[in-house]
């Protein structure tokens, strides 16, 4: 009975949303897809609630202290792999950009739809249930290494941090080193739902993947291929 119990228990979703009145509405729409929602409107409350629970997804909305936000955002990221979605508004200062290189995987724009709210947290929570079976426990490209089973990356000894959707676009390369995927390809791949505007985001993904990559002294790993998409580079070497 106990056991039953458990598996049908609802997962856990973390709210950080400022505005009182966003913040409700928000939470009755998690709820009515079956959530139990933390949510709270403070900052620094997140990281308290964070290590005291499970959860599937995490939201945060910028709101009026965007450069908290997206500390808690980095914060978050580096302790879990958990989807991040962020809320964001067109008069605010942080734009998507800067909510993508903190570590989120995803946003969503205010005015929030609820349809596209729904999709957004569908795709992030079927690409964690739905992973794509690989063809080995451990990937290589050159120097470039992928434990799948531990969910590391690393280039030679150092061990490099991906956020989940990196690693997921990163995987996908990894496993089909010849092929090349479109962007609606990807972005289905790491669980992000195509709209107007969207292909900038794998544009971005792969920029801050090589950016992180030649940091640390690895080589050009994502080649464009004008029109058609991304594969991996020819050679790891």
């Amino acid at each position: 009975m106990e056991t039953n119990e458990l598996e049908k228990a609802p997962n856990n979703v973390l709210l950080l949303e400022d505005n009182n009145e966003d913040r409700l509405s928000i939470r009755l729409h998690l709820e009515l897809m079956g959530f139990v929602v933390y949510d709270t409107p403070s900052a620094i409350e997140v990281r308290e609630i964070f290590q005291h629970h499970d959860f599937s997804l995490v939201l945060i909305h910028l709101g009026h202290a965007p450069l908290q936000a997206l500390e808690v955002c980095r914060w978050v990221r580096a302790a879990s792999t958990v989807p991040i979605l962020m809320l964001t508004s067109r008069n605010e200062v942080v734009d998507e950009e800067m909510a993508m290189n903190a570590g989120a995987d995803d946003y969503v724009s205010k005015p929030i739809v609820s349809k596209v709210l729904t999709s957004r947290i569908t795709q992030q929570l079927k690409r964690g249930q739905t992973q794509r079976s690989p063809r080995a426990n451990i990937l290589t490209w050159g120097s470039l290494q992928m434990d799948l089973s531990q969910h590391s990356f690393t280039i030679g000894e150092k061990s490099i941090d991906l956020t989940n959707t990196e690693y997921q676009f990163l995987q996908l390369l990894m496993e089909n080193p010849q092929r090349i995927f479109s962007r609606n390809q990807i972005l289905d791949a790491i669980g992000v739902m195509k709209s107007v505007g969207t292909d900038h985001i794998v544009d971005s993904h792969a920029s801050r993947i090589r950016q992180k990559i030649r940091a640390h002294g690895g080589p050009e790993v994502i080649s464009v291929i004008r029109s058609v998409g991304f594969r991996l580079a020819d050679s790891g070497n």
